[in-house]
């Protein structure tokens, strides 16, 4: 891909924009800990909030919106307001039963509940056609994966990391794998940024959507690094300088590092399309899915702009090293 863009010379720009990110994201990620529910936005299996479940049982009765209207004005009248309801129920012949859960943010009231879950028993109990009937009141603290799934994935991040930094030591030398190091590192970065900054809701599939990060990371590192190993080699590129030849390197592999993160992001949109229609909820498969693309969108702009621009520096200090050890062989042995 032949462009007059320069990325050697927007190293600097390309760092100032991914220190912001990261400078803005552990701001509004610190706020965040102190004024809503946390660093993150917590959901999925990492959710805590409060919630009330309504247990009815009716008799000669069929339509269960009664039960609905009758939380609806209770929660109102309490000056609280949930933002998911679900009904699980069954009819079985002339008596209808089911439960109605309502939860709501983690920083309601629970007094306030309380107030709306007696006005709701209230009500039911004086209803004829209702009987066995209770509302209650839960709060949910949800666990960070017990543990288990966050230190599973640290293990898993490091080990990619680790590995990822000796292979290329061993296939690339020392200023390629500190290349790659400060990619996985960057991109990471930027992806836990972007997380916090979109206020996407967080479970343990990002955990998952991390690592992959890392993964991909080191796929697109291996495309650029060994284009620059090859076109290092060839006749044609030797008068280039470290800048050029990597800016060469980048754009030959423009289209691959840029095909890999947008088709991955179009085969997440589509199993979001696929899972919503069989999910209870959009919104259960709409976090992974948006974890998923800002995974995507960290790994593209890593590869394709911020790594390339700062590993030609890297390579610059690399070659210039070299040259001058083999000067300083070459002295010494001249004398």
């Amino acid at each position: 891909m032949k462009t007059d863009f320069k990325l050697s010379s927007k190293m600097h720009l390309f760092i100032i924009i991914s220190c912001i990110i990261i400078a803005i994201g552990a701001a509004v990620g610190t706020i965040c800990q102190f004024v809503a529910n946390g660093y993150f936005n917590y959901g999925a299996d990492w959710e805590s909030y409060k919630s009330v479940t309504v247990s009815y049982s009716c008799v000669d009765y069929s339509d269960e919106k009664e039960v609905k209207e009758i939380c609806d004005k209770a929660f109102n009248e309490a000056g609280v307001s949930y933002y998911y309801s679900n009904l699980f129920g069954e009819k079985r012949g002339e008596v209808v039963g089911g439960e109605y859960t309502f939860k709501f943010n983690y920083s309601v009231s629970e007094d306030k509940l309380k107030i709306a879950v007696n006005a709701i028993d209230e009500v039911i109990a004086n209803k004829s056609n209702f009987a066995q009937s209770k509302a209650a009141v839960h709060t949910v603290d949800g666990l960070l994966g017990s543990g288990k799934a966050l230190w599973r994935g640290a293990v898993a991040l490091a080990t990619v990391i680790v590995f990822h930094f000796i292979y290329f030591v061993i296939r690339y030398k020392l200023t390629a794998a500190l290349g790659a190091l400060l990619a996985d590192v960057h991109n990471l970065a930027i992806f836990v940024s972007l997380m916090t900054l979109t206020r996407v809701p967080v479970g343990s599939s990002v955990i998952a959507f991390g690592v992959l990060t890392v993964l991909l990371t080191a796929i697109g590192t291996c495309f650029l690094f060994d284009r620059v190993r090859k076109n290092s080699k060839d006749e044609t590129c030797a008068k280039l300088s470290s800048f050029e030849l990597v800016e060469k390197s980048a754009s030959e592999c423009f289209k691959v590092n840029l095909f890999l993160p947008v088709s991955l992001a179009a085969v997440a949109a589509v199993l979001f399309v696929l899972a919503s229609i069989s999910a209870m909820s959009a919104l259960a498969v709409l976090a992974p899915t948006l974890g998923a693309v800002v995974c995507f969108v960290s790994c593209g702009y890593g590869l394709l702009l911020f790594t390339p621009s700062v590993y030609s520096r890297f390579k610059q200090i690399g070659d210039n090293f070299k040259k001058n050890h083999i000067r300083s062989l070459k002295e010494k042995s001249s004398k």
